[in-house]
């Protein structure tokens, strides 16, 4: 019971003394960009609650504030990491209904075996009009979490949540209709 409470007075402590230093350097890996906001938060708190499963390793550990960083270091370029892939094979749909993705060659070949039009038609007329709202403010006005979040009165978690069932939505309704074609 003693170590445990001494455990939990370390973690605040911990938490206290570096979470705006972790924030900061988590803000300054990602250049500062307002879009890029949500990141630089998201990998702030999983440093700590990192720190957090590793507590009993931590109270022995030589630089505590030095695996801090390095932490947090690896937690943003992991994220950056997961936008390129995202970025690499994402596939979106613009109001003209024309395919647009940073990897030409894909929407070449899709342009090539699919009518895009009818297929972007028929893609996004399985969203309702809340879902395409959503979907048309992250990535066609490309509107960070934190922004999304504001104008829709609900918490990061549930935007992240919402775009990820959008996209799972319009992935199934393409395989459905490039089975169909």
């Amino acid at each position: 019971m003693w170590k445990r409470k001494q455990r939990d007075v370390f973690y605040e402590q911990l938490c206290e003394q570096n979470i705006k230093s972790i924030y900061k350097y988590c803000t300054r890996l990602t250049k500062g960009h307002s879009q890029l906001t949500d990141i630089a938060e998201e990998c702030a708190q999983k440093t700590f609650l990192e720190a957090g499963k590793q507590l009993i390793k931590l109270q022995s550990h030589p630089n505590v504030k030095g695996w801090l960083y390095v932490t947090a270091k690896n937690l943003v370029l992991n994220s950056y990491r997961g936008m390129y892939l995202k970025r690499k094979y994402e596939i979106v749909f613009d109001d003209k209904l024309k395919l647009v993705s940073d990897n030409d060659e894909l929407a070449a070949c899709l342009e090539e075996v699919y009518d895009i039009k009818e297929l972007s038609q028929q893609v996004l007329s399985t969203l309702n009009k809340k879902e395409y709202a959503l979907y048309h403010d992250y990535f066609r006005n490309r509107l960070s979490i934190a922004d999304l979040s504001e104008k829709y009165c609900i918490s990061n978690s549930a935007v992240t949540t919402r775009i990820y069932r959008i996209k799972s939505k319009l992935k199934d309704k393409i395989k459905e209709c490039c089975e169909i074609i």
